[in-house]
This record gives structure tokens, C-alpha cells and sequence, in this order.
């Protein structure tokens, strides 16, 4: 079983030592997806915290059958930060002078020690990725990573909202099917 999951799982019966280990073990990656989507350290260590509140009330509903304890966690802290954002009505920068096609992919891939670090899901999640089109895996990445929202992402690529919408759910039917 995998270290951290095992470690959720014990949390959920209310074992405390084992979720001190969840946190010095978790907690670093959770707090650079925080700080990624805030862009504000403090606001991002407020969202850490109540994230592992909540996913200390909540690990008892924990099933390691439908995703890792990473993915589990990472959902909860991630919606924990976006609902952070909509409260404050703002929403994280949009770089302007990016150019779209300029964008790499490749700027993505972890290296060794990151790799080693990741979970399968991670792993079989940027494979999966690797097969969309360039588009897709973007506003995919854009919207669940940065907390873009459809317009958002519609007007930064001078697309029509349909078409970003298309491309979202088409890539996330992709993903799916690849993940499956």
C-alpha cells in the first residue's frame, strides 16, 4: 500500500501521529499548488492550513480504490484555494504576451527526483496529457492548475468560447478514456 495512503486511512480513524507524517510528507507539494494559485505566500500557508483541516475531518471518507491519497488531497487544498479566490473576486494573473503557440509542454516534465516522488496517477496523468492536442492539454492546464474560467481563457487565446469549451471537454473526455 502506499505510504501515503496508509497514512490518510490511519487519519481517518483518528490517529494523529500518522497524520503529522501525511503533513510533513504532503505538505510541500500542496503548498506549491497553494502558492501557484494564489500568488500570495500568506494566503497560500491560510489555504494549506485549512486544507488539512478539512481533509483531517474528512479523511474517514477516504477510499483508496478511486484515487491516490495525493489526488484526494490535492483536490480538496486546490478547491480549498479556488474557493479562496472567488471570495476575493480576483483571480490569478493572466500573462498577456505569451504567444499560445510558443508554449511548451515539455516545461511540464518533472525531473528524477520529482518522478520518483509522484504517484501512478501523476504519472499515467502526463502520459495521458502527452496525447491530447497542443490546444486541449492547454486550456485544460489553464483552467484545473491556474484557475482560469472558460472566458477567461477564451479571451487570453482569441478564441471563441465555444470552441474553448469544445476543446475542454473533448480533452477531458480524451483523458478519460486514456485513464481508464
Amino acid at each position: 500500500m502506499e505510504p501515503l495512503n496508509e497514512l490518510l486511512q490511519r487519519s481517518g480513524r483518528g490517529d494523529a501521529a500518522a497524520f503529522r507524517q501525511l503533513y510533513d510528507l504532503a505538505s510541500p507539494r500542496l503548498f506549491a499548488l497553494c502558492k501557484r494559485l494564489l500568488r500570495d505566500e500568506a494566503q497560500a500557508e491560510d489555504v494549506l492550513q485549512e486544507g488539512f483541516v478539512k481533509i483531517w475531518h474528512h479523511a474517514g471518507q477516504f477510499m483508496p480504490g478511486k484515487a491516490s491519497a495525493m489526488t484526494w488531497m490535492t483536490t480538496i487544498v486546490r478547491n480549498q484555494a479556488l474557493d479562496k479566490l472567488r471570495q476575493a473576486q480576483s483571480r490569478p494573473a493572466v500573462v498577456d504576451d505569451v504567444e499560445y503557440e510558443s508554449l511548451e509542454f515539455a516545461s511540464l516534465e518533472p525531473g528524477p527526483d520529482a518522478l520518483q516522488q509522484m504517484g501512478e496517477d501523476a504519472q499515467q496523468l502526463l502520459q495521458c496529457l502527452e496525447h491530447l492536442k497542443p490546444e486541449q492539454r492547454e486550456c485544460i492546464l489553464q483552467a484545473f492548475y491556474h484557475g482560469q474560467t472558460h472566458e477567461e481563457l477564451a479571451h487570453t487565446l482569441g478564441k471563441p468560447l465555444g470552441t474553448v469549451k469544445a476543446w475542454i471537454r473533448r480533452g477531458l473526455e480524451q483523458l478519460r478514456g486514456c485513464l481508464q
